[in-house]
């Protein structure tokens, strides 16, 4: 193994490592107010919490911005400049944010297209930081529809309320490559979406170590396979960048080269985007800029 390799597979299990501190630090902090709390200000809480249930549709953990609010975010999202990507090139992004699958795979593909399976959940901070990163970049190999607005989990889970979009329901076509999502888990952690025999077969062979720190890691969202070349396993970048954003704000910042946003999402895309002309053999060219190409060579 090269140093560059080393290099690589600790800043992910750094980043990593990050990710589920934090997690469990916000789960202590819920554990010990519960502990703290009376009795009958418990028994108070959990009738709330039934009823709020009871009366809930099941529809109701879904997209809560309106049809017209996401169709322009996802518009302003999609269309990001490729002058304005290549002016923030791979931003922010963390080291090692996509890795190489380095072991002999039998190349993932749909229709004779490269395939790309993306697996999260919509409580997920680090799937909603995500979400905006691979939106951008796809768009410049295809087109979404449907795509949702949400918020991931709020207090007190780790980087509450992040904006983002959700693929629940959504569609995307390209000539280039072929998508599949799936959104395991609502808001409030109730099940959405079943894993697919494909999802559980590529998690079983890259959201496993050396891909993750540990094997308490497994399972990590998100997940996103391109086609048995190089995947993610975690956030490319802090989620904390998009806090107290509203979706519109998000999709304006994306397209100012300066702004934090655009450093973390954008440069993502970026990353994103050259990992996915490695798989296209530089198809489009109008995605596959020679910023992209540079990029290319780091992965």
């Amino acid at each position: 193994m090269g140093k560059a390799d080393r290099n690589r597979r600790q800043n992910a299990r750094e980043k990593i490592a990050a990710q589920q501190a934090a997690a469990k630090r916000a789960e202590r902090r819920r554990r010990v107010l519960l502990a703290g709390g009376s009795v009958a200000v418990v028994l108070a809480l959990v009738v709330v919490f039934i009823v709020v249930k009871t009366l809930q549709k099941p529809a109701s953990a879904g997209p809560v911005g309106s049809a017209t609010t996401a169709a322009a975010v996802a518009k302003d999202v999609a269309t990001v400049p490729a002058t304005t990507l290549d002016k923030v090139g791979k931003g922010t992004t963390y080291s090692g944010a996509i890795q190489t699958i380095r072991t002999s795979s039998t190349p993932l593909t749909q229709g004779g297209k490269p395939q790309i399976v993306y697996v999260g959940a919509e409580y997920c901070p680090y799937c909603a930081a995500e979400r905006w990163a691979l939106v951008t970049a796809l768009s410049r190999f295809g087109t979404f529809s449907g795509l949702g607005l949400i918020h991931s989990a709020g207090s007190p889970e780790v980087y509450p309320n992040t904006p983002t979009l959700t693929f629940y329901k959504s569609a995307y076509t390209s000539k280039y490559v072929g998508f599949q999502t799936t959104e395991a888990q609502t808001v409030t952690h109730a099940a959405l979406e079943k894993l697919t025999a494909l999802d559980n077969q590529v998690m079983a062979k890259y959201d496993v170590p050396p891909y993750v720190p540990t094997s308490q890691d497994d399972g990590s969202f998100p997940f996103v396979d391109f086609g048995n070349k190089y995947v993610i396993d975690g956030a490319s970048y802090n989620p904390s960048v998009l806090a107290g954003q509203s979706w519109a704000q998000v999709a304006a910042a994306l397209q100012d080269p300066s702004s934090p946003i655009a450093k973390s999402a954008d440069g993502a895309a970026n990353l994103i985007t050259a990992a996915i002309c490695k798989i296209t053999n530089n198809k489009p060219a109008t995605a596959c800029t020679a910023t992209v190409q540079g990029l290319e060579g780091q992965l």
